[in-house]
């Protein structure tokens, strides 16, 4: 037992400074090294200079903070209803950081957000100086966010910490040696971790790690909550008129292959389609552009006195959710490839039937309502064709998965009540 504690402190040491040596490696050398390669780890980079002392000059109101800390835009969508209930409970300064651009560049963040950053990378000097900028009243990171050093600084602070939408696999690297003492370190250091499932919470305990919640998924609240929003577009209306309209929304190549090959073959001028590509950079756009053989239209180009032919491309960021709203079925991402499959409750929340790709394990959603078989999963061009074309043309299958997925939306409400009740 004592060889084994001995054996344990050691690997816990050893793996720490071997973290700390790698995160100042990336900050100093393969960042520098690969900007020249790649525009995006080049805007990574230009986006932290000086970043502490612009958040420094940035925060002067004197109120208490709360820090939520979101990956990208999708972790924001989930944090925002319980961003909104923390800022009525407890009136202070909310500060929001993102790690990458898709979150930070959106506009329409919800009006309770006072400060918006990127987070300095996870460096002892960063996290340091950081949380003695903001000394945060409580901070919340939103899914599988482990920073070791900002929690091991939090944890010498004494401070409030909670993890929200987690989930967890017992085959998860951080339970696997050399890192499992390192990361279950980092994980106890949360005041309280709320996981999306029972798997989740058991895998946790089972790691020694006792204060979890199985709070489900802020997801659903999230989506219902845009209900209440005012999702109206004027130029969406006009462009559906009284078509099918077929929303493809957060789509990869490998999606857009078999999307763009059915639209081509199948030459249905009663279909309007909107494509929103994940990446909406100009290349990324023109790529897609260059394969349409149809008349299409940009939407950051049109008015509602102009729109004309049957496909829209979607090249904003922050209005596929509302977007969805016009849609009589969705095509969602990220599943025919590896990119990984976008939020499918995005469109579901506006009860119309849902089609993915394969590749959509380990997203919860996605996993219980193939299995319910309220969304459907295609392998490829074939299947695809046929689940659409079943969709359009059947009423009584069309309205079933409309039923299947309105029920799974309405029983797993409830996550931000557990949630707002304990922090």
């Amino acid at each position: 037992m004592y060889k084994n504690t001995i054996s344990k402190c050691i690997t816990l040491v050893i793996v720490n400074h071997l973290y700390n040596i790698i995160i100042e490696l990336v900050d100093k050398l393969i960042l520098p090294i690969f900007s020249f390669f790649s525009k995006k780890i080049k805007r990574f980079r230009i986006n932290r200079i000086d970043l502490i002392e612009k958040i420094e000059n940035e925060l002067t109101n004197k109120k208490e903070n709360i820090w939520f800390h979101a990956a990208s835009l999708g972790e924001y969508e989930i944090a925002v209803p319980i961003i909104k209930e923390i800022k009525k409970k407890y009136q202070c300064n909310i500060i929001l950081t993102f790690f990458s651009e898709s979150g930070f560049k959106l506009k329409k963040r919800v009006k309770q957000i006072d400060n918006t950053f990127y987070l300095p990378l996870d460096t002892k000097s960063n996290t340091k100086k950081f949380l003695d900028i903001i000394n945060p009243k409580i901070s919340i990171f939103i899914k599988s966010e482990i920073w070791p050093n900002y929690l091991k600084e939090i944890r010498k602070r004494k401070m409030k910490a909670y993890l929200l939408e987690s989930r967890f696999k017992k085959n998860d690297w951080y339970f696997k040696s050399p890192f499992k003492d390192f990361m279950i370190k980092s994980l106890k250091t949360y005041t309280k971790i709320f996981t999306q499932d029972l798997q989740s919470e058991n895998v946790l305990k089972n790691n020694g790690i006792k204060k979890v919640i199985n709070s489900g998924s802020l997801k659903i609240e999230r989506v219902v909550d845009q209900l209440n929003e005012n999702n109206n577009n004027e130029v969406i209306k006009k462009y559906k008129g009284n078509n099918i309209c077929i929303v493809c929304g957060s789509t990869w190549e490998k999606d857009e292959k078999i999307l763009l090959k059915y639209i081509k073959e199948s030459k249905n001028n009663n279909i309007k389609w909107i494509i929103a590509p994940h990446d909406v950079s100009k290349d990324n756009i023109d790529r897609i552009t260059k394969k349409l053989d149809s008349k299409f239209l940009i939407y950051s180009k049109i008015n509602k006195n102009n729109v004309h032919g049957n496909i829209l491309i979607l090249d904003t960021i922050g209005d596929l959710k509302s977007i969805y709203n016009y849609s009589d079925l969705s095509y969602v991402g990220g599943g025919m490839g590896l990119s990984g499959l976008h939020n499918i409750l995005e469109a579901c929340v506006y009860r119309t039937p849902v089609i993915i790709g394969k590749n959509y394990s380990g997203f919860i959603e996605a996993e219980d309502l193939v299995e319910l078989e309220g969304v459907i999963s295609v392998k490829d061009y074939n299947e695809f064709k046929i689940a659409l074309e079943i969709l359009i043309n059947n009423k009584d299958v069309f309205q079933n998965k409309v039923k299947i997925i309105s029920e799974y939306i309405n029983s797993k409400l409830g996550a931000l009540s557990i949630i707002q009740n304990e922090i």
